[in-house]
C-alpha cells in the first residue's frame, strides 16, 4: 500500500483526495520554509551592516546581578 492510499484510509476518503491534501502540504511547508530563509537573511544582512562601533556593549556581571535583583521583593 502507498502513502497516498494509506492516508486516504486514514482519512476515509480516495487516493486522489489524499494526494491534493499531500500536496497542499508540500506547498505550505515549502512556503514557510522560504519565509524562514526571508527573515534569516535579512537578520544576517542587519547584522552585518552593524558596525562594532555602533554595537551596544553587554553589561558587567555586577550590572547583571544588579538588574535581576532590582525586581526582587525583600520578604
Amino acid at each position: 500500500m502507498c502513502a497516498a492510499q494509506a492516508l486516504a484510509q486514514e482519512l476515509g476518503t480516495t487516493s486522489n483526495d489524499a494526494i491534493v491534501r499531500l500536496a497542499e502540504e508540500g506547498v505550505a511547508a515549502s512556503e514557510r520554509r522560504r519565509q524562514v530563509e526571508r527573515v534569516a537573511r535579512e537578520r544576517r544582512e542587519a547584522v552585518a551592516r552593524v558596525s562594532l562601533a555602533d554595537a551596544v556593549s553587554f553589561p558587567t556581571p555586577d550590572e547583571l546581578r544588579a538588574a535581576m535583583l532590582s525586581g526582587r521583593r525583600e520578604p
